[in-house]
């Protein structure tokens, strides 16, 4: 094996590694010596590669929103409305199976890096999406593409935080919650092909936001 593809090899092995002891524990509970241990390499592999543990942070965040593009884009292929929230069921099952977007989550969630925003990498496309495809009918109804989205960004956001608390929220609400958040995924398109139109003057109960 050629020293360059053995050194890409160990690059990607560090990466892989990484993302899963971010996802697991957060950029600040996360150490170099735990990683090096995990990928089965030594300190100085991880030097070679990575100057810092923010550069390999940086690393894993661009492999997380690449994964997460690949994920959207092979939901792609389902037509219409089904297709649209089809892609953030695909993603839900991806931040359970894949480390790297569990980690880009988590660190968008912890404010690490302004630019470093996962959010962006698929709600755009979701919203885009969503305002394509969204049925002529309920044009005026009171669920709208861009509440829709910011429904769907919220259920995920929840989806990525259980990961790290599952048996506390399992003893909370008596269930699965993970399960549960997808069962809330599958309800949306349940919530658009039967919202009603929202009559004049009718307002939210909820608080605006400030």
């Amino acid at each position: 094996m050629a020293r360059q593809e053995r050194a890409e090899q160990t690059r990607q092995r560090l990466i892989e590694a990484a993302a899963a002891e971010f996802a697991a524990h957060g950029y600040a509970g996360t150490s170099l010596l735990g990683i090096v241990r995990s990928a089965g390499v030594t300190m100085g592999a991880l030097t070679f590669h990575f100057s810092s543990k923010h550069a390999l942070a940086d690393a894993v965040q661009g492999a997380g929103a690449a994964a997460t593009r690949e994920v959207m884009h092979g939901a792609e292929s389902a037509p219409g409305l089904q297709g649209v929230l089809g892609g953030a069921l695909a993603l839900a099952a991806a931040l359970k199976t894949t480390p790297s977007i569990r980690a880009a989550a988590r660190f968008t969630r912890e404010g690490r890096g302004a630019e470093s925003n996962w959010y962006a990498s698929w709600a755009p496309q979701v919203r885009e999406g969503l305002v394509r495809e969204w049925p002529e009918k309920y044009r005026d109804s009171a669920l709208t593409p861009s509440s829709a989205t910011a429904l769907l960004t919220y259920v995920l956001a929840g989806f990525e935080a259980t990961a790290t608390a599952r048996d506390a929220l399992r003893d909370a609400t008596g269930g699965e919650s993970q399960g549960e958040l997808v069962q809330a995924l599958q309800a949306l398109t349940v919530l658009v092909s039967t919202a009603e139109p929202l009559r004049p003057g009718t307002r939210s109960s909820l608080p605006a936001e400030d």
